[in-house]
């Protein structure tokens, strides 16, 4: 009876519109159950593939939809920012590749969601999902906006935002190569003035110097421009294009942004 109480209530809330549900309302809407038989139920429901913990001791389950029972979990849409923001009270955003995706600017299939937090945390698979955590700090000051379909919404960096940390972090996501290819779509998503709130939140200098670099190889020489002027007045030692790399032999300097770029590094205005 309590399978069948707690199935009934799911289903209620799956014709409302509600995915996400918590154990205490679950609770409040079965008054009669004892939280032990409701551990039961749930797990249960679990076990049949109807609903999905999100993580050990958060009380937040996700319904899975029939039309979702093959991937194991609707779309991030109807549930990322809810779990994020409401249950863990975490300031987040989706950022790197699949913030790229999201701008139809990635030429791969991302296989991960790779997601923006403030502190470390565990990577973690809901059905099909898998989901991938990077630090960023001072997260709240970054620029992200809505990312909405008909199934929801999550937050997620700016065009502008994600082109500067793919570059900062080219080796988290394939390295500067396919930095290059994923830039060339990017960035026609990108303003001048969202780069100037990006360069300015992140302040980050041997970033920006890189993406100028880069932005002037592709022929983008308005944003290349605005990275030139954020540099302006700080101070630039020559570095290599990718971090941490040694600097070989066919490396020129550029004069602008002091990168130190392969002579092999291909130039898409040619």
């Amino acid at each position: 009876m309590t399978a069948l109480s707690l199935s009934v209530v799911l289903d209620a809330a799956e014709r409302e519109g509600r995915l996400n549900v918590h154990t205490a309302a679950l609770a409040a809407a079965l008054p009669e159950v004892s939280p032990e038989a409701l551990r039961q139920a749930l797990h249960r429901q679990q076990t049949r593939g109807r609903i999905v913990r999100l993580s050990r001791g958060s009380g937040h389950w996700l319904i899975v939809p029939l039309q979702h029972a093959v991937s194991g979990a609707p779309p991030l849409e109807t549930w990322l920012d809810r779990y994020l923001s409401k249950t863990l009270q975490t300031p987040y955003y989706v950022g790197l590749l699949s913030a790229a995706e999201t701008y139809g600017a990635s030429p791969y299939a991302v296989m991960v969601t790779q997601v923006m937090v403030p502190k470390s945390r565990r990577s973690m698979t809901v059905g099909r999902h898998e989901l991938v955590f990077h630090t960023r700090a001072n997260i709240q000051r970054m620029p992200a906006r809505w990312h909405e379909t008909a199934e929801g919404r999550f937050r997620v960096s700016t065009p502008e935002l994600t082109a500067l940390e793919l570059v900062q972090r080219e080796a988290q996501v394939g390295g500067i190569a396919r930095v290059q290819e994923v830039l060339r779509s990017l960035c026609d998503s990108c303003s001048a003035e969202g780069l100037q709130e990006a360069l300015e939140a992140a302040r980050e200098v041997p970033a920006a110097q890189r993406l100028g670099a880069l932005l002037s190889v592709q022929g983008r020489t308005e944003l290349a421009q605005g990275v030139r002027h954020w540099l302006q007045g700080r101070k630039l030692r020559a570095i290599p294009l990718e971090s941490g790399s040694v600097v070989g032999e066919g490396c020129g300097l550029d004069a602008v942004f002091k990168v130190r770029l392969p002579s092999v590094l291909e130039n898409s205005n040619g």
